[in-house]
């Protein structure tokens, strides 16, 4: 890193890859970056310094910077761009950034935290950070989600402490980049069938990335029937486990390893947040409280708040940084109140089973009306079944076009549609509509919502660019 003198990074509009310009600049590192077309919502990234080509060209190296980074996506998606080619030509070295962040905060020698699993990571990374924030362990994290924060929403927090967080994201196998000493994991299902060949496949993934963690190399294990199935299948040892009561009756039918188990117990959802207690036979904490909704909260809060007691942190003081957590951008992020919209990442069948049982909970007299934007054509087209199935559950589903990622259009389209999802859907539930393109969410949606329903938009592409319009609208109507 002190060698480095100036850095672009291919594809700079991305959560992580916004979020390790910053983290350059910051260090005094002349970063600059390029994406396919303008995005005003970078503008920030500007105002530090960041000089941003709006477009991908060999000219953009022209200054022939130390080290281009990039996105895998974008290396998957268009491996010929021209400035890979430049950068080749020019003898540029190449880099994927989880390669790089990954050998420079090993080289750093601060105590590395990892969230890992299928579901989850963002928000219990957030959380873990709140909870450090402003103690000897004040971390530099680095997430694919934005911290709602007094200063500002940021998908980075760059602490001066001795801690680094990162979440442990297994698609094309990054996190095996990763060699943290702490890792915690909330969901466990299968995912990305695009890089991996089955749920086998994934699991041995995961074992890997198991297997090359450094120091305590210790494990923070939501209880759930797979992860208990997974440990038991390796054999892992020097796990902390949590669950809820009935989880964790599962978990002591099993001959998995058992250092320490924490149940959650007095679990209270109120407007306000969660209440719960942890309790580890006759060891109780205080009563811990989460300022944010939704439920599963709970789940994700323990995690953080274990990793910050494997760290030595007092009860107390954990307690007290909790309160600082106030939740996380497009993730159960509530906005309105006629109708009341709430954004969420989720892109999965399972997630979105989860969101819509939390919608129920929180809102059980209020009808729900899900947006939903598929998250790439493999996924959907190998989870066709189970996302019908899971998106029945609403009242109202309205569909928009698969966001394609790193994949190609052309070569899926004849495939997997959102229009043959709709039609799927439809068998269990005929209020279903396919609504087209995510920029004309505002036109084709507007006549559609009923202002007394929960409207959820969820997916993880980018339809949230387009939907603030639509929430505007109803939230101007509502004043």
């Amino acid at each position: 890193m002190k060698e480095l003198k100036h850095v672009h990074i291919l594809g700079i509009g991305g959560c992580a890859c916004s979020a390790i310009g910053e983290y350059l600049c910051e260090k005094g590192i002349c970063v600059t970056g390029s994406e396919r077309a303008m995005r005003e919502d970078l503008g920030y990234l500007e105002e530090k310094g960041i000089k941003i080509f709006y477009q991908h060209a060999a000219e953009n190296l022209k200054d022939v910077p130390q080290l281009l980074l990039y996105s895998p996506a974008v290396k998957a998606l268009a491996p010929d761009n021209p400035e890979f080619k430049e950068a080749e030509k020019l003898g540029i070295p190449q880099e994927s950034w989880e390669n790089f962040i990954g050998k420079y905060l090993l080289d750093e020698g601060r105590i590395g935290i990892t969230v890992s699993g299928s579901e989850g990571k963002g928000t219990t990374a957030g959380i873990l950070t709140a909870i450090l924030q402003d103690t000897k362990w004040d971390p530099l994290s680095i997430l694919g989600a934005q911290m709602k924060m007094p200063s500002g929403n940021s998908n980075i927090f760059m602490g001066k402490g001795c801690t680094y967080i990162l979440e442990g994201d297994e698609y094309n196998r990054n996190f095996h980049n990763y060699h943290p000493e702490i890792n915690v994991m909330i969901n466990f299902a299968f995912e990305h069938p695009e890089t991996y060949r089955d749920f086998d496949d994934y699991k041995a993934s995961f074992a890997h990335f198991f297997n090359g963690m450094t120091g305590r190399k210790k494990q923070i294990f939501h209880a759930t029937a797979n992860i208990i199935e997974f440990v038991r299948e390796n054999n892992f040892k020097n796990i902390t486990w949590f669950g809820l009561p009935d989880e964790i009756e599962l978990l002591k039918k099993s001959d998995v390893d058992m250092t320490k188990v924490w149940t959650i117990t007095n679990h209270k959802l109120t407007p306000e947040g969660n209440y719960f207690t942890l309790e580890a036979g006759n060891e109780q904490l205080l009563p811990l409280f989460v300022p944010a909704l939704p439920g599963y909260l709970a789940l994700n809060a323990t995690g953080a708040v274990l990793a910050a007691l494997e760290l030595g942190m007092q009860a107390s003081d954990v307690t007290e940084g909790l309160k600082r957590f106030t939740g996380m951008k497009r993730r159960f992020d509530v906005c309105g109140t006629k109708p009341v919209f709430i954004t969420d990442y989720g892109h999965s069948p399972e997630s979105i089973r989860h969101i819509i049982g939390e919608i129920r909970t929180v809102f059980p007299q209020r009808k729900l009306h899900m947006i939903f934007q598929p998250h790439l054509f493999s996924r959907t087209y190998n989870f066709l079944d189970d996302f019908a199935s899971a998106l029945a559950a609403a009242d109202k589903i309205s569909l928009i076009d698969i966001y394609p990622a790193r994949e190609k259009k052309e070569e899926w389209e004849n495939r997997v549609s959102s229009e043959m999802l709709a039609k799927k859907t439809a068998v269990f539930n005929s209020n279903t509509k396919y609504c087209g393109s995510p920029q004309m969410i505002a036109e084709n949606l507007r006549d559609s919502i009923d202002t007394n329903d929960v409207v959820c938009l969820m997916g993880a592409g980018d339809m949230d660019r387009y939907y603030g319009e639509l929430i505007g609208y109803f939230n101007k109507e509502s004043k």
